[in-house]
């Protein structure tokens, strides 16, 4: 099995392992959520699966680096915080079809969701993975995408 990270997943990951002197509460549940993750990371890549970011997310989190205003130290706690991961590429031909199946299926639903996240859960859908998100009201829209929320 493979386990595909949404943004929002690594994000939190960002924010938790990011070291503060004297955090408050927020910033301690935080690096909770962060630790759960990694921990729920190792275990599925100790079971013989694995753990990857869709080169879409690699792509959001450049942007929110960028946007960050420290885009140095935040471009730095993300490859920190991606380094155990294998990145996969966005495959033309397989994720641009579910892609299309995906769009097409939620917009004449009325339900559709953000282009970056119908990307994303094609890509999942493409190499038979898991999407590991806490968006999972949002990405239950998508047919036969399994999602995990690895933040409770």
């Amino acid at each position: 099995m493979t386990y595909l990270l949404d943004t929002n997943i690594v994000v939190f990951m960002v924010r938790g392992l990011k070291v503060r002197e004297n955090p408050n509460a927020q910033q301690r549940e935080r690096h909770r959520v962060a630790q759960r993750i990694l921990e729920r990371a190792r275990k599925q890549s100790a079971a013989g699966h694995e753990v990857a970011l869709s080169a879409i997310t690699v792509a959001e989190l450049e942007f929110g680096a960028r946007n960050s205003g420290d885009y140095e130290a935040e471009l730095d706690a993300t490859r920190r915080a991606i380094s155990p991961f294998a990145q996969l590429p966005f495959d033309a031909d397989d994720c641009a079809a579910h892609y299309g199946a995906v769009r097409h299926k939620l917009e004449s639903s009325g339900k559709p969701i953000g282009s970056l996240d119908t990307l994303i859960a094609a890509h999942a859908l493409a190499i038979g993975a898991a999407l590991v998100t806490n968006n999972t009201t949002e990405f239950a829209r998508v047919p036969g995408l399994r999602c995990e929320d690895w933040t409770a």
